[in-house]
């Protein structure tokens, strides 16, 4: 008997076993169940959004990982994945997946997808070729134009825009004829208001619409400051209508930018002596004015470029502090000038104007100060007042080789007298700094107060600007 309970316990309890068995593998089923479902409508909603901020093609890895997944909406996967196919343009792509589906669930937003999408692709496939026509255009190839033009039409004949460029096109290539038959071809399946206009308008206004393609050309080159393209077109405008302004104003405007001022002065007196204008008028005296200006300039830039040559301190101070110097030649600084009227900088001789105290006259090579020149700086603070120059050989923009300079200042001793310093310095440089055997001389109010030499190894002496105060004191 006791044998029986135990082999009855013992059935019960195996029993009890496989039922707990049974019933966690239904639940790590189910719960495996739900973590894929969360990863599924997880991956299907960041789908989503990489489509909706247009990242189209993580939007296309995304719809394709989440396809994969067990318990996706397979009708709004496939929906999601076509949108994004279309979004890069790939439509036969997309159409492929709406069919697919189609097949076996011919639902009506499948359908209607299916229709979005051909009539994008169709869209998209009109836009290419109206694309493709214009790169054609804008190179002047008419001809490819048209071509493309052409097979546009053959997908949306009753759209007025392949017509319309068509009908550019011949334009373009002064077809004038083909125009016309172009626009009566579109008029027949559109009815276009813009075609009705270029038919009524291709004779008279064709040279008139040329113009403005060709001034508007120009003004996109300017604005991109491509001048000698710019010229080109406004020349090609002046010669399609010589009585209108516009090209003459324009090229004048871009001569005055140049700074070829007589280019723009030959050019509208030759307009106004034909035409009337008050605008190109009002041009050309702003012309004059900077023709009489630059002239004011050329004459103060030779006589400094004189001066320096000549070391004729007095002049070089005077148009220094000349006030035409100052706001009409100093504020443009860096200024070179050559009276040659070509300046050389890889190899040749100019003036240099640093600012509106430092200029310089002599060699270059390589856009650096070389071979002989003068450079001459003029002083000018609370403390004191004078010039500066070094004139001599010069390498790699400092003074190298034999030179001299020639410093004279103006100071105040106690008394509020004023006295005159002048330091005389020759010998060899090396690089900006005084080398070997060095001579001075000083001079006070004109007069010799001392001379000295010393070599590069021997201890510099003071300046005479300090040993005069040290000795006598000043302001």
């Amino acid at each position: 008997m006791f044998c029986y309970v135990l082999n009855v316990n013992k059935k019960g309890l195996a029993a009890f076993i496989f039922s707990g068995f049974m019933f966690t593998l239904a639940a790590i089923f189910i719960y495996n169940a739900y973590v894929e479902r969360k990863k599924c409508d997880k991956q299907t909603v960041m789908a989503q959004e990489l489509l909706e901020s247009g990242n189209y093609n993580e939007a296309i890895e995304a719809y394709q990982k989440a396809m994969s997944m067990k318990y996706g909406d397979e009708e709004l996967l496939s929906v999601g994945l076509a949108e994004a196919y279309a979004g890069i343009h790939e439509y036969d792509k997309a159409l492929e997946v709406l069919r697919s589906l189609y097949e076996d669930k011919k639902t009506t937003l499948v359908k209607e997808k299916i229709e979005d999408i051909t009539a994008r692709k169709s869209d998209y496939n009109f836009n290419q070729l109206i694309s493709y026509g214009d790169t054609y255009f804008s190179n002047k190839e008419y001809n490819k134009a048209i071509d493309e033009y052409e097979k546009a039409k053959l997908i949306k004949s009753r759209e007025d825009i392949s017509y319309v460029k068509i009908v550019e096109s011949y334009i373009a290539m002064e077809k004038y004829d083909l125009a016309k038959e172009e626009i009566q071809e579109g008029l027949a399946l559109t009815e276009s208001e813009k075609l009705k206009e270029m038919l009524n308008q291709v004779d008279k206004h064709l040279k008139e619409l040329k113009y403005e393609e060709i001034i508007n050309k120009a003004s996109e080159y300017i604005y991109q400051e491509n001048y000698d393209e710019a010229l080109k077109r406004l020349s090609e405008a002046k010669s399609l209508i010589p009585e209108k302004d516009t090209a003459y104003k324009q090229m004048a405007e871009i001569y005055i930018t140049k700074k070829e001022y007589d280019k723009a002065k030959k050019l509208l007196d030759s307009y106004l002596a034909k035409y009337k204008s008050k605008e190109a008028k009002d041009i050309l005296k702003k012309v004059n004015d900077l023709i009489a200006l630059k002239l004011k300039k050329e004459k103060m830039l030779n006589e400094l470029y004189d001066a320096l040559n000549e070391v004729n301190v007095e002049a070089i101070i005077k148009i220094l502090k000349d006030d035409f110097f100052i706001n009409n030649i100093a504020k443009e600084t860096p200024v070179y000038y050559s009276p040659s009227g070509s300046v050389n900088l890889s190899m040749g001789q100019c003036l240099l104007i640093t600012d509106r105290y430092n200029v310089y006259v002599g060699g270059f090579k390589d856009k650096k100060k070389d071979g002989v020149g003068i450079r001459f700086e003029l002083i000018e603070n609370k403390n004191k007042s004078g010039w500066r120059y070094y004139q001599g050989e010069w390498n790699l923009d400092m003074p190298n080789g034999m030179g001299k300079t020639v410093e004279e200042i103006t100071i105040s001793d106690k008394r509020g007298n004023k006295k005159k310093l002048t330091t005389k310095s020759s010998g060899m440089f090396i690089y900006g700094t005084e080398g070997e055997e060095i001579k001075k001389s000083y001079y006070l109010d004109g007069v010799e107060w001392k001379r000295e030499k010393y070599t590069s190894e021997e201890e510099i002496t003071k300046s005479f600007e300090y040993e005069y105060s040290y000795q006598y004191g000043h302001d």
